[in-house]
């Protein structure tokens, strides 16, 4: 059986991307990114119950805090949400190859929020070097919607949450690689995923 892992959030999206993925037969880990202090720790609540319900039972809880005010400190705030994706990646890699898992999953969907455009999905992307599945890349919000109400994952999607504090008034949606990079070079990416990767929590439903 095939193994991937999903970066899970308490958001409407990821769920339902773990579920098809379920569905389709792969065997399905999660990893949530917790972002307190800058967020409350709602969102990773919701997360375990998310994962119960569709029978998710692993996951990985990375404190990614930290990684948000260092990338707050030390690099241009447009690039933020470009950053935190790629530093995501990174991390989820390493758990995922520890987990022998063949894939990452994301709930992403094209164009939706200032991450998820053509060209900073492709920056992202270029993080990692494992194949990143991400079944709600075209879909219709409606439709994703639909689908989380009929599996029961939507109800507790919508519960009120902190919503993070890093995102910048004004992301890029054109992220360029040199810049990017450049940006990237401002931080010890090599520290910071290891830190997180060895403080890591492991929980199992």
């Amino acid at each position: 059986m095939k193994k991937a892992l999903l970066l899970a959030s308490g958001g409407i999206d990821s769920p339902v991307a773990g579920y098809l993925m379920v569905k389709r037969g792969l065997e399905v880990i999660g990893i949530h990114f917790d972002n307190r202090p800058l967020i409350d720790y709602k969102p990773l609540e919701k997360t375990k119950r998310l994962l119960r319900r569709i029978g998710v039972k692993k996951l990985y809880a990375i404190k990614h805090g930290k990684i948000q005010l260092e990338i707050i400190s030390h690099c241009f705030r447009r690039y933020q949400c470009v950053i935190c994706r790629r530093m995501m990646f990174r991390i989820a890699e390493k758990i995922a190859r520890k987990e022998k898992c063949d894939y990452l999953v994301t709930g992403e969907n094209l164009g939706q929020v200032a991450s998820q455009t053509l060209d900073n999905l492709t920056l992202a992307a270029k993080a990692v070097k494992i194949p990143i599945l991400r079944p709600l890349l075209c879909n219709d919000k409606q439709e994703t919607v639909d689908l989380a109400k009929k599996i029961g994952t939507y109800d507790i999607s919508i519960e009120p949450g902190t919503c993070c504090k890093a995102v910048p008034i004004h992301p890029i949606t054109k992220g360029k690689e040199d810049k990017l990079k450049r940006e990237e070079s401002r931080i010890n990416i090599k520290k910071l995923v290891d830190d997180a990767v060895k403080n890591t929590k492991v929980e199992e439903f």
